[in-house]
């Protein structure tokens, strides 16, 4: 209970003070001061997530970080197991990433304004016309140079199995040319999902050989997503 109390506690007063400190360079982000303030903001969320996992107890075991290309227009698609994924790639990624989340992590105070900052784009399931936008804006950052990174089962697993994939949920990567790079993610259900209390659990995150989509024909990529879940399967417990 102790470590519960204390993790949402530094998890709302940390992001309150790191939301505070990067709202500037947002604002000079937004004015196309891009290069120098991005790389700032990305480091002031990599350190507000490690903080707040070390708070949690996590330990983290990385396999193939390697095999992300030192490239623009990266999309990493993984499996969605719980809230911990997305301070896991924030804690370890090296460049900007932005998620694409539901629309209703839109009225969530000061988390929606993280989101924004790093690039991360709001889908409402229900107005296809508001999504569609969204998608469009979500392919101009990839093709502006960014990483988004996209979990197509929708929602969160809450454990080891994997679900389906929602239909469409690789348009705007494949709109964007994007490369892109699978990734497995273990264990983070563990942490909060598995007892609804905070305890220490050990992540897993498995990056696979990146998927050129450039160039790709229409045959491959409607086959695209079946192929990159079985990917992504690979990497979990059988």
């Amino acid at each position: 209970m102790l470590r519960t109390i204390a993790f949402f506690a530094w998890f709302w007063i940390s992001l309150i003070i790191s939301l505070v400190v990067a709202l500037p360079y947002g604002i000079l982000y937004l004015l196309g001061l891009g290069g120098p303030t991005r790389r700032i903001m990305v480091a002031g969320a990599r350190i507000w997530s490690r903080s707040v996992l070390a708070v949690g107890g996590a330990k983290i075991h990385i396999e193939g970080f390697e095999r992300i290309p030192d490239e623009p227009r990266i999309c990493f698609v993984g499996n969605h197991q719980g809230d911990m994924d997305i301070l896991l790639l924030l804690a370890v990624m090296k460049r900007s990433i932005g998620f694409v989340a539901k629309r209703q992590a839109l009225y969530v105070p000061m988390l929606n304004l993280w989101v924004a900052i790093l690039g991360g784009v709001f889908i409402d399931r229900k107005n296809p016309r508001k999504a569609m936008a969204e998608l469009d804006r979500g392919t101009k950052h990839i093709k502006q140079g960014m990483a988004m990174a996209v979990f197509p089962e929708g929602t969160r697993s809450r454990g080891p199995t994997m679900g389906s994939f929602k239909p469409g949920s690789l348009k705007l990567a494949i709109k964007a040319n994007a490369i892109l790079v699978p990734i497995t993610i273990n264990g983070t259900y563990k942490m909060w999902e598995a007892e609804k209390r905070i305890q220490p659990a050990v992540f897993s995150l498995i990056v696979h050989e990146p998927i050129k989509t450039e160039g790709m024909k229409l045959d491959e990529k409607k086959l695209l997503p079946e192929r990159i879940k079985e990917i992504i399967a690979s990497g979990l417990p059988h």
